[in-house]
């Protein structure tokens, strides 16, 4: 897993192709892993709460991202739990993301790995992004991952089919289905939501779904550039 994590490391020597994007590009709301990279020196926040019907906990959470290049970022995580309001650690990760794309591709592609240490068991996981658009308002994202132990043991696949589509230039909405195969199972969730621009570095959202239970969601996410737009 070291090895693996410090290979993706080494990408950042690779020449980029700009990334950093005139609005901000947030993996919120929903479950897809955006295709884009932050930009070079852009720090961002992805930060919220979720509530889940099916065992009445809150679930605070928040997502660090910093680009090392205009190609990769070191990106980091964690969401509380707890019968007791946010009282206990149920994920802590720490991960990097590489864009593989050219600059003049229709189709965007990434790798995100990433390691969470978790609260009892730590695994590591390994997705795959590709996005594209369908028209200009319509898109699509599509995550592909597996997510393994410290021996590299298969523990399951994960996968995500994000569909959205821009209402105007600062408000959106998307479905999605997700969840995981592989190991004689599979499971299928969907959520929906809507994202709403304030201005080019400040978002705010909030969605709605099915994972074994209804559950809920809000937050915001905030570039912080440096360089001005």
């Amino acid at each position: 897993m070291k090895k693996l994590f410090l290979c993706i490391l080494l990408l950042s020597a690779t020449i980029a192709n700009a990334q950093f994007t005139e609005t901000l590009s947030s993996d919120r709301p929903g479950q897809a892993l955006s295709s884009n990279t932050v930009g070079k020196n852009v720090f961002q926040i992805q930060a919220g709460i979720d509530f889940s019907e099916n065992n009445s906990e809150f679930f605070p959470n928040s997502y660090f991202r910093y680009g090392l290049s205009e190609k990769l970022e070191l990106n980091s995580g964690i969401i509380l739990s707890g019968n007791k309001f946010a009282n206990e650690i149920a994920s802590f990760s720490i991960g990097a993301r590489y864009n593989l794309s050219d600059v003049n591709s229709k189709y965007a592609s990434t790798l995100q790995f990433s390691h969470d240490f978790g609260a009892t068991n730590s695994n590591s996981q390994l997705t795959y992004i590709l996005a594209s658009s369908l028209s200009e308002k319509l898109s699509y994202t599509v995550n592909l991952g597996i997510n393994f132990d410290n021996n590299f043991g298969l523990n399951n696949g994960i996968y995500v089919f994000n569909l959205s589509y821009v209402i105007n230039s600062k408000m959106g909405v998307f479905l999605e289905p997700f969840g995981n195969f592989l190991n004689n199972s599979y499971q299928f969730n969907i959520d929906s939501g809507v994202y709403y621009l304030l201005n080019n570095n400040f978002q705010i959202d909030a969605l709605i779904g099915d994972n074994n239970g209804l559950f809920i969601g809000a937050g915001f996410t905030w570039r912080i550039p440096t360089k001005k737009i």
